[in-house]
């Protein structure tokens, strides 16, 4: 297949399909997602690439990432490129910006250069089709990092979202409080459930009733948490257990507009965090583990199977 099939088949000019494939922006949103849905869907490669996929390998791993201003993905591309660096590979960075285009985009693009392997921090919680299937039809290894999808059968390592959302909310409780709310992620990602299924277990291993309304859905992002903190004001809660920092952040910017206090708690620890005058109750995410077993896993001969690595409640 090449470039003018690609062309007829989908009623756009050549030209147009060249700017999509070698990742220039002159492109309206809606073609660009058209061709490279149509470019993953029929597993296109040009020249270019199927050359660079019968040299030789080099020892550069392809890493994509959601969104490196996260201070979380900062931590963790530190971790992996500790160990990978270490042992003499480089890391190309792909930052997809939480955008479903530019990670189909760059998906694409590892193709046309010399990748040994892919390390991949997935955006969708529910794909139509495997993003990552272009990669694998070419025997590229890939791996998950910590966000599992259980309809996605690669191997990976991840973050027990359940444990570490369930030690917290058992403190929470430990400490007296029995009404607390909690900002989710999108539920549509199965970490985000994860982590609320542990709220929710501990909720009942501890003998109190869940209550839906104490369940705010948020997005991972500063603002979401702004929003949860305006509804939160209005109600009676004693704390607030938000399910990462970015959501804190918006969550404590928000609430200062309101004459409330909540005992504060967040599923991953954060530097920032002990700048603030009082106590906020989180996990310490063991990154230099993940990082290492990452590597380990690419190493290994045995390159399957999911490791979950559990956080650490901070004292």
């Amino acid at each position: 297949m090449t470039m003018k099939d690609i062309a007829y088949e989908l009623g756009i000019s050549v030209a147009t399909v060249s700017r999509v494939i070698n990742g220039q922006n002159n492109v309206r949103e809606e073609t660009k997602k058209k061709v490279l849905e149509y470019v993953n869907e029929k597993g296109y490669t040009p020249n270019e690439i199927a050359r660079s996929l019968s040299r030789k390998e080099n020892k550069t791993i392809a890493l994509l990432v959601p969104n490196i201003s996260n201070p979380f993905f900062g931590n963790l591309i530190d971790s992996i490129c500790k160990y990978f660096i270490k042992s003499g590979h480089q890391i190309a960075l792909y930052n997809t910006l939480e955008s479903l285009e530019l990670e189909l985009s760059s998906i694409t693009n590892i193709l046309s250069h010399r990748i040994e392997a892919v390390l991949a921090i997935l955006i969708d919680g529910e794909y139509e089709r495997d993003p990552l299937q272009l990669l694998t039809k070419y025997n590229m290894p890939v791996y998950l990092v910590d966000r599992d999808f259980k309809n996605l059968n690669y191997p990976g390592v991840f973050i027990d979202n359940f444990k570490g959302a369930y030690k917290i909310t058992k403190r929470l409780i430990e400490l007296g409080h029995n009404n607390i709310a909690i900002i989710t992620g999108n539920l549509k990602f199965t970490h985000a459930k994860e982590r609320l299924r542990g709220y929710v277990q501990a909720h009942v291993d501890m003998g109190l009733e869940v209550c839906g309304e104490n369940i705010y859905e948020g997005d991972y992002l500063l603002a979401s948490g702004e929003i949860a903190a305006h509804e939160i004001s209005l109600k009676s809660h004693s704390a607030v257990f938000a399910c990462n920092n970015l959501m804190l952040c918006g969550f404590i910017k928000e609430i200062g507009n309101y004459n409330k206090k909540f005992q504060l708690a967040s599923f991953e620890y954060t530097e920032f965090l002990g700048a603030l005058q009082s106590d906020v109750i989180s996990c310490k995410i063991p990154f230099d583990i993940i990082g290492k077993k990452v590597y380990e896993m690419f190493e290994s001969e045995k390159k399957s199977g999911k490791l979950y690595i559990e956080p650490i409640l901070e004292d």
